[in-house]
């Protein structure tokens, strides 16, 4: 008997000892270590082993605790079949073996073990539970006054009953305690996992609000939405200051803000919408209407998000109010245009001003050539009026020749001065040859006329000062230099009346009344009847120049005495005539005054204040 009965209870309380919670806070593999040298102590060996089956399928028969073997045994595996703890798991039943087991005949087919220190006696119980096996213990006696026995193997077998209790305890409980490392090592990361995601969606909202904050403080409106519904799944705050309505307004109602674009713009920004089905990226320039009647130009860059099968899941675009912009390109336009009306009117009045300066030069040099004609023109009058006294005292004399024609004795002499007298055609040329010295004399005295009219006109001989002045006479002065601007389209009506003379600048009336005449000349297609009438009223003395012209457009009546206005195709004439004219009106304190009827014709009255003529003049 290896141990008495007072020693199996010290012995098996100290195995149950063991077997407490309390040691639990030790490695398995230290505990296992543990009890079998209790388990060696109690059975007086000298060297065990302790093996269990481990792993996720309980398949492997691996050492866990061993006296007396090498420590690189520990946790190694025993292979299936192989030895005496093979032998009892697979047969399930205690062994004692005495001596060398290659001698035993129930070991002759395993291969023989060289080189082992060989016990006297071993022990070796299968450990198991009902019919689960866990395991088997040995133990090893080299000690020849130990020699176990059968009834030491009965005995052990009833001590390992409890020692295969305390084994599978502390194996669950190691398990127990591995889970619960586990668990706790889990949670543990569960609980870094956690902060981690804690700290992650704390850093997400920073940079969610950063991003916010950023995107609000922009001026641009930066918006994403639906591309079927248009439900608005973001938009700054900005769009608040660019469309005068609340933000919520828009992610109530997704058609707002198409619904305020300005029905002109709205199918371009609607195909643009239609055509990121094609093109992501599409471009638009737009107005929308505010509340307060304010009316913004926007450039709208919108962009769709696709899916992998290439479908529109999101919109995103930035919107950016141009409107100063737009309007400050609006003023430069404007500008611009300004800048060149100013140069086109300079062009134009650089024109006139040539023009001008060219008539000018134009009118000196006719005053000189009207000079100049007037001393030939005087002779040639002179001349024609000696020729004509002339011619009559020869045709005198050849008709006091023609009454002594029957008293010449000559025959053939009188027969040759009547064939010349025949040839010549004398009764005709006596006639006709006057005609010709008066026809001369009428035409000298007329270019006479028009060289002096054309003096007076052009203001040569004289000075441009106030003077009385009768206004018919410059009325038929003027008639006479603009005769041929009329003469092929209208024909002239005189209607004079008793007018006194008119303290005047002739030689300017003399320029009104030829605008006036051009004018009515002008305003005929083809032929009419313009009629010149004078007259004097309660105080005023009035020139009427009326035409049967096509008459004044209501829409130009207002404009006919702005500078530079004209109807006239370009280069026909320079606007100023009527401008000119009414300042010279205006100058003598007078005033002109026009009536119009489209398809009937014009009429100016000029109106001229009338004063009282000096008795000596």
């Amino acid at each position: 008997m290896l141990l008495t009965e007072s020693q199996q209870w010290d012995w098996i309380y100290n195995l149950y000892q063991l077997g407490q919670s309390d040691a639990f806070e030790e490695d398995t593999n230290k505990i296992f270590e543990k009890l079998l040298r209790h388990i060696v102590e109690g059975f007086r060996a000298d060297t065990g082993s302790l093996v269990l089956y481990e792993g996720e399928d309980s398949s492997c028969l691996t050492i866990v605790a061993a006296l007396g073997l090498p420590e690189e045994c520990v946790g190694s595996a025993i292979p299936n079949g192989n030895g005496v703890i093979a032998w009892v798991l697979a047969n399930q039943q205690a062994l004692l073996i005495k001596g060398d087991i290659n001698k035993d005949s129930r070991f002759l087919h395993y291969p023989p073990k060289t080189k082992t220190r060989i016990p006297v006696a071993s022990m070796c119980w299968p450990l198991q539970i009902g019919q689960r096996l866990i395991g088997a213990l040995s133990v090893n006696s080299f000690n020849d006054e130990c020699s176990y026995t059968g009834a030491d193997l009965d005995h052990g077998q009833k001590l390992v009953n409890p020692i295969t209790l305390v084994i599978d305890n502390i194996r669950l409980h190691g398990d127990q305690r591995k889970r619960i490392q586990q668990l706790a090592n889990a949670n543990q990361r569960y609980a870094n996992a956690n902060q981690q995601l804690i700290e992650a969606h704390k850093r997400l909202n920073e940079s969610e609000k950063r991003l916010n904050d950023i995107l609000n403080s922009l001026d641009s409106v930066v918006w994403s939405m639906e591309p079927a519904t248009m439900k608005l799944l973001y938009l700054n705050k900005a769009a608040t200051e660019v469309s005068g309505r609340p933000v919520e307004d828009f992610l109530n109602d997704p058609q707002l803000w198409l619904n305020i674009i300005d029905p002109i713009d709205r199918k371009q920004v609607e195909a643009s919408l239609a055509d990121l089905k094609t093109n992501s990226i599409q471009k638009v320039i737009y107005r929308i209407h505010r509340p307060d009647g304010g009316l913004r130009w926007l450039f709208h860059r919108m962009c769709a998000v696709c899916d992998d099968a290439g479908s529109p899941v999101r919109i995103d675009g930035i919107t950016v109010d141009i409107t100063q912009h737009k309007n400050a390109e609006d003023l430069l336009k404007q500008r611009n245009q300004e800048l060149q009306t100013a140069l086109d009117t300079i062009q134009e009045v650089q024109q006139q001003l040539v023009q001008s300066e060219k008539m000018s030069s134009i009118g000196q040099l006719a005053a000189g050539v009207a000079h100049e004609i007037n001393n030939p023109i005087g002779y040639i009058n002179s001349n024609l009026t000696s020729l004509k006294t002339y011619v009559e005292d020869l045709l005198a004399l050849v008709e006091k020749y023609e009454k002594t024609e029957g008293e010449c004795a000559d025959g053939e002499q009188l027969r040759q001065i009547q064939d010349f007298k025949q040839q010549i055609d004398l009764v005709f040329l006596k006639t006709d040859v006057l005609d010709l010295l008066v026809e001369s004399h009428e035409g000298a005295s007329r270019v006479k006329k028009i060289v002096q009219d054309l003096k007076d006109f052009s203001h040569a001989g004289g000075a441009d000062e106030w003077q009385w002045t009768n206004l018919h006479d410059c009325l038929d002065s003027t008639l006479n230099i603009v005769n041929n601007e009329i003469k092929y389209k209208a024909r002239v009506v005189k209607a004079y009346g008793d007018i006194p003379r008119a303290w005047c600048l002739p030689h300017q009336l003399n320029q009104v009344f030829m605008n006036l005449l051009v004018n009515a000349a002008h305003a005929i297609e083809k032929e009419g009847t313009i009629t010149i009438r004078t007259g004097s009223e309660n105080g005023s003395l009035w020139v009427e120049v009326s035409d049967t012209g096509q008459g004044i457009l209501p829409e130009h009546a207002n404009k006919i005495f702005d500078p530079f206005f004209t109807t006239k195709p370009v280069g026909k004439g320079t606007g100023l005539g009527l401008s000119v004219s009414y300042s010279i009106v205006k100058k003598h304190q007078g005033e002109i005054k026009v009536d119009s009827r489209i398809g009937e014709g014009t009429t100016f009255r000029v109106v001229l204040p009338k004063k009282e003529q000096p008795v000596d003049l």
